[in-house]
């Protein structure tokens, strides 16, 4: 099989901050098999992946939104190539992801495919994965593509290696019973609750638990700022506290590491929780692919609605105000917390 004899490997993991969380099982997977790993990553995924050991080098292609097209990648590509890399493999199958792995100059080029891919995309592949089963959870998802290249290992899970220093930040910010909560979602507004839903629900859940501290995080864009400025006019008590401004994303970790649970939406940020093994409650609308993004376990409770949206293909929403999401009530979501924290007892 052809996985043992890769020596030097470049995984190629152009995706946002929940991609990469998921791809790294599979990424520490390839280094434990013997490989030096390298990854071709965004800005965020620079930053996440320096706590994790197995990764020998990132390269970086920042991305944004919308993304430049991916020729605008060849210098990138150009000093790659000199690599001489043993094997290339994606794990996520978008054409940016494919195209980079294919142009990449390993001699094995394999890529995950979702079956939307282009011709110009996978014409310089060597070998191509079918599509996983989407019910499965993402992580195992990738590592299924491992196997099925002959990887007989057992699941690594997730290593964490945060600074102390960023761990004693965090102690000097917030208490143990403190919980973390996200408000927005990079993805799309539509995967975000109303703001005065969230309100109500720190209402409900101090009613019941008036020691709880609240703590949200954002990316410190203009739009998630005026988000956290109008939750804290809507709050009005010393017991949320807002970070405006972005942290680093080992910050980021050791602050979710000491918080009691996290309760967000379908974004990057629940992932990094439920890889740091802290409980959850998440808010989703129902999609073909969601399954396989819901965290899964007793420690974890997802309310989920159905999306005509996602049923019809057609936007059925006014403005920003997601309808489905809106049916899940803040009862709903203060009794999960409620019963989230009573569990952690």
């Amino acid at each position: 099989m052809p996985l043992p004899s890769w020596k030097k490997v470049l995984v190629v993991d152009l995706g946002f901050l929940g991609d990469t969380v998921h791809s790294i099982p599979a990424i520490r997977a390839l280094a434990q098999a013997g490989a030096q790993v390298d990854v071709l990553t965004t800005n965020v995924g620079q930053d996440l992946l320096g706590m994790v050991p197995e990764v020998n080098r990132v390269w970086v292609v920042p991305l944004r939104k919308p993304s430049p097209p991916p020729w605008r990648h060849l210098e990138t590509l150009r000093d790659i190539r000199a690599q001489k890399y043993d094997g290339a493999i994606s794990f996520v199958g978008s054409d940016r992801n494919v195209f980079c792995t294919g142009w990449s100059g390993a001699r094995d080029r394999i890529a995950h495919l979702t079956g939307r891919n282009s011709w110009f995309a996978r014409c310089r592949l060597t070998q191509t994965i079918s599509q996983r089963d989407r019910a499965n959870p993402v992580y195992q998802q990738r590592l299924s593509v491992l196997q099925e290249l002959g990887w007989l290992g057992s699941n690594p899970g997730w290593a964490w290696q945060i600074p102390l220093d960023d761990h004693s930040w965090a102690t000097s910010q917030i208490s143990p019973s403190t919980i973390h909560f996200s408000i927005s979602a990079a993805s799309s507004p539509l995967n975000e609750w109303p703001l005065d839903f969230w309100a109500e629900t720190l209402r409900q859940v101090w009613k019941k638990s008036p020691q709880t501290n609240f703590v949200s995080t954002g990316s410190g864009s203009e739009r998630e700022i005026a988000r956290q400025a109008d939750l804290v006019s809507l709050v009005q008590d010393e017991r949320l506290q807002i970070f405006f401004n972005p942290i680093p994303m080992s910050r980021l970790a050791a602050l979710l590491e000491r918080t009691t649970l996290h309760v967000g939406l379908d974004s990057g940020v629940l992932h990094l929780a439920m890889a740091l093994g802290k409980p959850t409650v998440s808010l989703f609308r129902e999609s073909v692919g969601r399954p396989g993004w819901v965290p899964r376990g007793s420690k974890h409770r997802a309310l989920i609605k159905k999306c005509p949206c996602n049923e019809t293909g057609q936007n059925k929403c006014f403005e920003s105000r997601p309808l489905c999401l809106s049916l899940i009530t803040p009862q709903e979501v203060a009794e999960a917390v409620l019963a989230a924290l009573e569990q952690k007892l």
